[in-house]
């Protein structure tokens, strides 16, 4: 995975992932310290899937919050729209929720308050 940083927007990409199994993490910001972010997840799909966003608890053992998308195949694009609070070493991340045959790839932009 590559991170790019332009300005403290930052840039998680995640793999391009063919035939992935129920469960697969897509992308994952890893541990983020504490703050407002503004975030969105892009990506894209060959044929239709569906994922979790999920806020991890610090222990990366929990969800705080998730969210299940169940977009069709072609890009999707899922841009909150407003800050939301990460706790400290929490983290945002992407999990197929079902296997496909076909590929995928997702992507975080996020941006802090810090």
């Amino acid at each position: 995975m590559s991170d790019y940083v332009w300005n403290r927007g930052e840039w998680d990409s995640g793999d391009v992932f063919t035939d992935p199994s129920d469960g697969q993490v897509l992308v994952d910001t890893g541990a983020l310290p504490a703050g407002y972010y503004l975030l969105a997840v892009i990506g894209g799909g060959s044929v239709a899937w569906v994922y979790d966003v999920q806020l991890r608890n610090a222990a990366n053992t929990a969800n705080i919050e998730s969210q299940r998308r169940r977009p069709p195949a072609g890009n999707e694009d899922f841009p909150f729209p407003n800050k939301v609070f990460v706790g400290a070493d929490e983290r945002l991340r992407c999990v197929l929720s079902g296997a496909i045959i076909g590929q995928v790839q997702m992507s975080v932009w996020r941006l802090s308050d810090s």
